[in-house]
C-alpha cells in the first residue's frame, strides 16, 4: 500500500518497515516472504503481478518490497532493546498485549510512547485498548479502525 501511495499521495517520501516478532520461526517465515492462498487472498491481480513472484503454488514477495522491510526478533519486555526503537511514525501491535499482565502492558506502551515521533500513531488489535494502561495517548476514530495519537505537548500561553 505504501509503494502504491508513494507514486502520488506520498511522492518524495521515504519509508521503511521494522517488523518484529518474539518467535524465531515467525521471523524466519517473514524473512522468506513466501505466502499461500489464504494469506494472499485479498491481493488484486495487479498487486500479485507487481509485488510477488510465483514459487510453486505460493507467492514470494519481490525484492523491491523486501528491501524496505527489516525483520528481526524482539521481546517487547526487553527494556534495553526497546530503547533503540526510536523515531517511529506508526506502530502496529495487534493481539499481543492480551497476553501481558497490566504492569507488562504499561511498560510496553510506555516504550511505544517514547519510541513514537510527535503526532505518531499506535494501532492495537480490535480487542485491545489502553484503558487503565496509559492515558498519554489521544483516542482517534477512523472509518475502519481505532488508533491512538501521540499528541504534541501543549505549550502554555504567556
Amino acid at each position: 500500500m505504501l509503494l502504491e501511495a508513494s507514486a502520488s499521495l506520498f511522492k518524495g517520501w521515504t519509508f521503511s518497515i521494522q517488523a518484529t516478532d518474539l518467535n524465531e520461526r515467525s521471523v524466519e517465515h517473514a524473512k522468506a516472504g513466501i505466502y499461500g492462498d489464504y494469506s494472499t487472498r485479498n491481493l488484486t491481480p495487479i498487486q500479485r503481478q507487481k509485488y510477488f513472484a510465483p514459487v510453486g503454488d505460493k507467492l514470494q514477495v519481490n525484492d523491491s518490497v523486501k528491501s524496505l522491510v527489516t525483520v528481526s526478533r524482539l521481546n517487547l519486555l526487553e527494556d534495553t532493546k526497546m530503547l533503540f526503537m526510536k523515531g517511529m511514525d506508526l506502530i502496529f501491535c495487534a493481539n499481543v498485549l492480551i497476553y501481558f499482565d497490566v504492569n507488562s502492558k504499561k511498560r510496553v506502551i510506555q516504550h511505544f510512547f517514547s519510541d513514537l515521533q510527535p503526532n505518531g500513531y499506535l494501532f492495537l488489535g480490535h480487542s485491545e485498548s489502553l484503558y487503565g494502561v496509559n492515558d498519554q495517548f489521544k483516542l482517534v476514530h477512523f472509518p475502519s479502525a481505532t488508533g491512538y495519537l501521540k499528541s504534541q505537548p501543549e505549550v502554555a500561553e504567556r
